[in-house]
This record gives structure tokens, sequence and C-alpha cells, in this order.
């Protein structure tokens, strides 16, 4: 077929005056199954006068043979790759049928248009984006759903429409989800792998993905909400700070602590609060920016001590805005100061009603409510206070007995030995034993005799180093004196 055509020669001047589409259509088009076609013959003549002569049927109330009309360029201009052609008629066809309010016969045209032989790809895509653009101007909603699952049928598998199919599965999503058909809203939502999409925008992207992060959170499903948080760089959220992106970061946020609070995770959790807090709508807002600040040093007394809770902890005490918050900065420095914390005396009598009903000053967090979750979160905070007092206790004692160890960390003695046993078993106390016949706790790691001669050993050897050091320069300023006495005596001479 292709000998019997005569390919048209394009000037090279005029094709680089055209917009890069028109170069498109002039040059080449993709078939449907991928392939590359030359085009042969410009039907762009034919093509408006076919227009005209459509427009005209239409307007006598035939609309079917208005469409009908068109079939015969359609094909010729199909067959020929003349996409620029190709893709006006097809878009005419269908603006033929929703003109004229032909809701069936749109479909139609739709599914016929969309499995024709050699089909152009770029005509297809833009057909399919009219029609996406006809469905909110549709009179009903089951017009609108018949119309979405006929565009559905066109777009599945095809990835030059991909987007468009995403944006048609986000609008059956939300009917679904009004009808309170979650799962099967959120199976729909979760086929889709947005994170590839090419042609997609990252806003409309991020967008996708926290969608299915909140139907994962919806169905418990935290371990498909955490894979899926990860495909969002937040790098993204820093690059813009309209309000529509900062948005966008709160509700990622907002996720990403149900998650954490679900893992126990509370050092995750206190980062998530700095990043909320950092976020420039939240600090405009003097109410939430507190609010931010307060559940992320509670989040960080609560998180188990090691290096990085540490250094997260000094972090937010010199922060300047943590001035605003005076009662949790005192908090704060409870757990850095180096000194005991009397979980009665102070975390109880003190801060209880602060921490768990809030004041007129300081609102509740909501962190240690009466709920199950707030209940543990409470507790915790009792196993951290315990921990940081250990750690001071580990640092002067050697030796204490049970009653007094009990004393000092607000435990009953029962309590206080599992207690000691799972810090020596996380290795947060390195060497300690339980002496149970005696009741004793050792606190230090006693060293075998040859261990401790080789302490000594070294020890002394490190001070005859040392002296050796400081009896070598004083000799060398002894000479440096003597030298410059000389030097004067010579000069005075």
């Amino acid at each position: 077929m292709s000998e019997k055509r005569q390919a048209i020669k394009v000037d090279p001047v005029t094709v680089g005056e055209k917009s890069d589409i028109d170069n498109l259509a002039y040059l080449a088009a993709h078939g449907g199954d991928g392939r590359l076609f030359k085009m042969e013959v410009d039907y762009t003549k034919q093509v408006d006068e076919a227009i005209v002569k459509s427009n005209e049927i239409a307007q006598k109330g035939d609309v079917v043979g208005a469409v009908e009309s068109l079939n015969n360029i359609e094909k010729l201009s199909r067959l020929g790759s003349d996409m620029k052609s190709n893709t006006r008629v097809v878009q005419h066809q269908v603006k033929l049928c929703f003109d004229g309010q032909k809701w069936d016969l749109l479909n139609e045209t739709i599914l016929t248009l969309s499995k024709k032989r050699l089909l152009i790809k770029m005509a297809i895509a833009k057909m399919v984006r009219d029609a996406v653009a006809m469905i909110e101007k549709l009179p009903s909603e089951d017009l609108r759903m018949k119309l979405i699952e006929t565009l559905r049928t066109v777009t599945a598998g095809k990835i030059y429409v991909e987007v468009e199919r995403a944006r048609l599965t986000s609008m059956v999503v939300r009917k679904l989800e009004a009808e309170g058909k979650i799962d099967e809203a959120a199976t729909m939502l979760l086929e889709l792998q947005v994170e590839t999409y090419g042609s997609m925008d990252m806003k409309e992207k991020v967008e996708y993905l926290l969608e299915q992060m909140r139907f994962s959170l919806v169905r418990n499903d935290f371990i498909r909400a955490s894979i899926i948080s990860k495909k969002i760089n937040i790098k993204f959220f820093n690059k813009t700070e309209t309000d529509e992106v900062q948005n966008l970061k709160l509700k990622f946020y907002e996720l990403m602590v149900k998650i954490g609070l679900h893992d126990g995770s509370y050092l995750d959790v206190c980062r998530h609060f700095r990043a909320i807090h950092d976020t420039p709508k939240i600090k405009d807002d003097s109410l939430k920016a507190s609010a931010a600040l307060r559940s992320a040093v509670v989040y960080c007394c609560l998180a188990p001590h090691d290096n990085e809770q540490w250094d997260l902890l000094n972090r937010i005490a010199i922060q300047r805005e943590i001035e605003s918050v005076p009662e949790y900065k005192l908090i704060l420095d409870l757990f850095i100061n180096q000194e005991l914390i009397s979980y009665k005396s102070t975390i109880v009598a003190k801060y209880e009603k602060l921490l768990r009903r809030g004041t007129s000053n300081s609102p509740d967090t909501g962190i240690f409510d009466t709920s199950k979750e707030g209940e543990k979160r409470w507790s915790d905070l009792h196993l951290r206070v315990g921990e940081h007092n250990m750690r001071m206790i580990a640092k002067y004692y050697t030796q204490i007995t049970f009653d007094r160890l009990a004393e000092l960390l607000d435990f009953p003695i029962e309590e206080m030995e599992s207690f000691v046993c799972n810090l020596i078993v996380t290795g947060q106390i390195v060497g300690a034993k339980l002496h149970r016949p005696s009741r004793i706790v050792n606190l230090r790691v006693q060293k075998a005799n040859i261990e401790q001669l080789d302490i000594w050993a070294n020890n002394v050897q490190q001070l005859t180093d040392t002296l050796n050091k400081v009896s070598h320069l004083i000799l060398k300023e002894q000479m440096v004196h003597k030298n410059l006495d000389l030097t004067k005596t010579l000069v005075n001479a």
C-alpha cells in the first residue's frame, strides 16, 4: 500500500516556522502499536471541507449523520499518518456528540475510535482529554459515571493516556468513598503506580500518593502506607512555599505522625512535628506553632535514650522558639540536666495537669489523653524518667541496695527488679549485675586481676611519658634563656 502513495516533500524552513506539534504532525505519527509512520498525504483541505459539511448536517438535527459523514476522512487521515488532520477529525466527532446531547452516541463513538486499526496515539490522547473535560458538564450523575467507565475502558493499558486514567480513577474513588465503599475505593486507587508516570506533574503525583497513604491507613495497612511514603521526595515540599504545597506538606506529615505512633517510633514522630512547626503557614499562626512545638518536646522526651535522641533533645533546647512554651522548656531541661528526676514529686505533682489536661496558658496536646494509647504513653514517660535516673545512679554508685534503688527510681521493688533487668539486657547499663540473695545491685564491672594490672601498667606508662615530655620542655626553656643571657653579655661587652 505504501508503495502506491507518494510522500510529500516538506520544506525544512517551513517546518521550522511551525510549532513542535505541527512539526510532528507533518513529519511523523505514532501508531497504536508504537511504530513510527511517516506522513504520506496532507488532508488539511479535505478535513476543513468535511468539518463544515458535518456542522451543516448537525444543525439540521441529524447528529448521527454528521458523525458518520466524518468517518471516511477519519480513515483516510489515519491510514495516511496525517496526525494533525486525524486529531482534528476525531476531536470534532466527539464534540458533535456532546453538543447534540447524544450521550449514548458519545460513548459509542469514543469506544469505536479507540479500536481502529493503525490508530494515532496523539489523536486518541487529545480525544480522551476533551472527553474528560466534558464529564463535569453532563446533566446527571449516571451519565457522568457511564462516560467515566467508557473512558477508563479506553485508557486501560495505554501509557500515553495514563494521567487521564489516573484522574478518572480518582473521580470513581471519590464516589465510592461517598457511598461508604471504602475497601473497594482503596483497592482501585492503590492499583495506580503514579510514581512511574513521567508525564504527570509532581504536585499532582504527590496528591495521588497522599491519597493512597490515607486509604492505606483507613484500612489499617500501615506497612503499605509506610512504603508509599518513601515514594515522596520531601525536597519537593521545600522547593516552593505556595499555599497548596504547604497544605500537601502538612497532610503528609500528619499521615506520617499516624504511622509513627502506630509503630511506637516516638523519635520519628518528634521529627515530623518539628517539620510541621517549620512550615511557614504554621509559623505564622502562633497557636498552631506552639502546639506543634509542645508535641515535639513531649515525643522527644518519650523516645528511648540514644545518641540521636540526645542530639535532638539538645537541638530543641537551644531553639529560640522554645521560649514561647516555658513550661515545656522546664520539662526538657529535666531530661538534659545530669540530675535525678523525682517522678512523684516532680512529674506527677507539678506537670501531670499540664501534660494530661492542659492549663489556661498551655492547652492540652492530646498525647496523654484517657484512651488506651494515651495511658500507654503516660506509662512510657514513667519508664523514660526511670531510665534517666538509672543512668545518673550508675554514674555515682558502684553498689546500691534494692530498697534504696527502688526509692530513687519511684518503683515498687518487684517492678524495679524487672525494670533494671530490662535495662541490662538492652545494653543501656553496661556491666550491671543483680545479687538477689544479698539484695544488692552491682553497677560496675569487676575486672580480673590480670586486667586490672594491665590498666595500672598502662597508667604508669602514660605517667612516665608525660613526665619525660615535661622534662624535655623544661630543659628546652632553660637552654633558650641561657643563650639569651649569653647574647646580652656579648652585646654589652
